[in-house]
């Protein structure tokens, strides 16, 4: 890494902004200027005003990245709501068949798994598989079913 950039991104970590320097680690620092609109300095010619402004751009791009969530949660409740009005019942209930196939699977397959005598050597992909399922297919069936999470809803109020 040259100095320069390590510099920008020391500047930006040790000012609380680590996905702006995780951006420029990834992207490069024009990419991260193009895209924040504001040239980013390094370290010691960085002055506290600066950082200021600094912060509020990158704060401005994390609004806009919740917006494109939120678009993007709103046309697939739009979706589901297009498939309730369908005359098919297969369409009707997909999303509910698809979340009562997983949520057997899951059931079955994750004290099957727990309980299972599985070789050493395989105990790593067990695990992986093991915390896939469980950390997303059956994470995604309670957001879907039950709602957002406490934090969202309390941010969605605001």
């Amino acid at each position: 890494m040259l100095p320069i950039v390590a510099s920008i991104v020391s500047n930006l970590i040790s000012n609380g902004m680590h996905k702006v320097a995780d951006a420029v680690i990834e992207k490069g620092v024009d990419a991260v200027q193009e895209k924040l609109g504001i040239e980013l300095k390094p370290e010691g010619e960085a002055s506290p005003e600066y950082n200021e402004k600094l912060k509020a751009e990158a704060m401005k791009h994390e609004e806009f990245m919740a917006e494109l969530d939120e678009k993007s949660r709103q046309r697939a409740t739009e979706m589901q709501m297009k498939a309730m009005d369908s005359d098919d019942p297969l369409v009707r209930r997909f999303i509910y068949y698809f979340i009562a196939f997983w949520s057997i699977f899951s059931v079955i397959f994750i004290p099957s798994l727990i309980w299972a005598s599985i070789p050493e050597s395989g105990q790593r992909y067990a695990d992986t598989i093991l915390g896939y399922v469980m950390g997303t297919i059956v994470t995604s069936m309670f957001a879907f079913l039950l709602g957002s999470s406490q934090g969202s809803r309390m941010k969605d109020k605001k």
